[in-house]
């Protein structure tokens, strides 16, 4: 989904692909539009999670919503 007005920011950073995957699929099950972008540079430096994380992101003005959602 494209959103020209909006800017699209960081809700959290998680050390594995299996969390981010699994927080943005609870958001989007919430009808919050979320997306992964992988510390792991595509999987194949995986070590690099660790210091970098795995970014989930949503659009700014779902970040409210998602922070709460997140909390519970």
């Amino acid at each position: 989904m494209h959103r020209d007005d909006e800017h699209i920011v960081e809700l959290t950073r998680v050390p594995t692909r299996f969390e981010a995957e699994s927080v943005a699929a609870i958001l989007n099950d919430e009808g919050i539009v979320a997306t992964v972008a992988y510390g792991d540079a595509g999987g194949w430096a995986p070590h690099f999670a660790s210091w970098h994380g795995n970014r989930v992101m949503v659009f700014e003005s779902d970040l409210e919503r998602a922070r709460a959602l997140l909390a519970e």
